[in-house]
C-alpha cells in the first residue's frame, strides 16, 4: 500500500513537472516571436539614434553627465562632448576600451580616490565606475 502510494505522489509530481516545463517552453516560443516582430519593425540604422545629432549632444537632464566623444589607446584616455579629456586608472582600462562613442557618463568628484585619480566617471548603460584624473581640455 505504501508502495502504490509513492508511485503515485512521484506520477503526480513528474506531471506536475512537465506541465511547468511545458508553459515555460510555450512563453519561451511567444517572447523569442515578439523580439523577432519588434526586430523587423526596429527603423534602419541610418533613420535610428546612431546618426542622430543627439548622439553627441550633452544630456540636460542628468547633473555633470557627458557623452563619449572618443576612447583613445585602449581605453587608456576618454575625449568627452564638453571636450575634456580623461586619462583612466590603469585597472580599469579593459572596461573603458569597451565604451562607444554617444555612451552616457557621470561625472563625479571621488569619494576616495586611487592616488592622482580623483574623480569617477559611471557609465550609465553598466552602472560601473571607473577612477581617473582630469588631464586636459580641447575647448581651451
Amino acid at each position: 500500500m505504501q508502495n502504490r502510494n509513492r508511485t503515485s505522489r512521484v506520477a503526480l509530481a513528474t506531471a506536475r513537472a512537465l506541465s511547468l516545463l511545458g508553459a515555460l517552453l510555450f512563453a519561451s516560443a511567444t517572447l523569442t516571436q515578439r523580439v523577432a516582430a519588434q526586430d523587423e519593425s526596429a527603423p534602419p540604422p541610418a533613420q535610428g539614434m546612431a546618426d542622430s545629432a543627439r548622439m553627441y549632444a550633452a544630456p540636460s537632464s542628468v547633473w555633470n553627465a557627458q557623452r563619449v566623444r572618443r576612447v583613445i589607446e585602449n581605453g587608456t584616455r576618454i575625449v568627452l562632448t564638453d571636450g575634456t579629456v580623461w586619462e583612466v586608472y590603469l585597472p580599469d582600462r579593459p572596461a573603458v576600451d569597451t565604451w562607444k562613442p554617444g555612451d552616457l557618463l557621470i561625472v563625479r568628484e571621488a569619494a576616495v580616490s586611487q592616488g592622482d585619480y580623483d574623480y569617477t566617471i559611471r557609465d550609465a548603460r553598466t552602472r560601473r565606475a571607473v577612477s581617473a584624473r582630469l588631464v586636459g581640455d580641447r575647448n581651451g
